[in-house]
């Protein structure tokens, strides 16, 4: 996706193109967050979730997207991307990435932070209780979800990329390199612009995270183990996602 018209085919080994075009993010298992070990923590990111291939070439930064289901996100199909791909080269410190991510207008969005300080933070209890929900607080929960959603789709604030994952660099799979490594390497090879971030994440104990996530209009976070491993296409027993308890 540059001015040059070229393509990931064009400027690397086509079966490692091939490979690589099949792979897809990995899903999120239904473990209970008390059951997963040493867990990294870090707010659900309200977007579309996709594959980012990034790689340098002689005529400038190749990018590649494509979304869960494998289809093909262009500019043609999603507003803003094309601006993306411009930062995602500039943030580029290897020489090419693979990285999992979320298209979503949340990482550029200004909520109001008034109160924010003295915003209460559930408790342990509190927190326990809000994942043990009767039928009413579900529907609550989907209603208050629905209402996020819709909010983080219609902000007029740019579209942006958040990376949550490094799963290739160099030409090197990183899939049996545990989280934990992945982050850290994410780290020191893809910088951050207006239009391309990578997303927060915490160790326990997370209740000072839950008020300031909530207020800047998340609703769950994700639990993955910081000793995972990466499964394209595959399911996580040790990755869950939790709603944020209502205060």
């Amino acid at each position: 996706m540059i001015a040059a018209g070229c393509t990931i085919d064009d400027v690397i080994e086509q079966g490692a193109s091939r490979d690589l075009r099949r792979w897809r993010p990995q899903a999120f298992g239904t473990a209970s967050a008390r059951d997963i070990r040493d867990p990294l923590v870090e707010p659900l990111w309200i977007g579309r979730r996709v594959l980012v291939h990034l790689e340098r070439s002689a005529a400038g930064p190749v990018v590649e997207v494509w979304d869960a289901a494998g289809a093909t996100v262009s500019p043609a199909t999603e507003d803003g991307l094309e601006a993306i791909a411009d930062e995602l080269g500039g943030a580029l410190r290897a020489e090419s990435l693979v990285l999992d991510g979320y298209l979503t207008h949340q990482a550029t969005d200004t909520p109001s932070t008034s109160g924010l300080g003295s915003m209460e933070v559930p408790g342990a209890a509190e927190t326990a209780a809000g994942m043990l929900l009767g039928r009413g607080g579900r529907r609550r929960e989907l209603a208050e979800e629905a209402r996020a959603v819709a909010a983080a789709e219609t902000a007029d604030s740019p579209l942006a990329f958040v990376a949550v994952d490094l799963l290739a660099i160099d030409g090197t799979p990183l899939l049996e390199v545990p989280l934990l490594e992945r982050k850290r390497l994410l780290e020191s090879a893809l910088g951050e612009t207006e239009l391309v971030r990578r997303s927060a994440y915490v160790r326990e104990p997370i209740g000072s995270w839950l008020g300031t996530w909530r207020a800047l209009g998340f609703v769950s976070v994700a639990y993955k183990a910081a000793n995972s491993r990466y499964q394209p296409g595959g399911t996580a027993r040790d990755w869950t996602v939790v709603r944020i308890p209502k205060r």
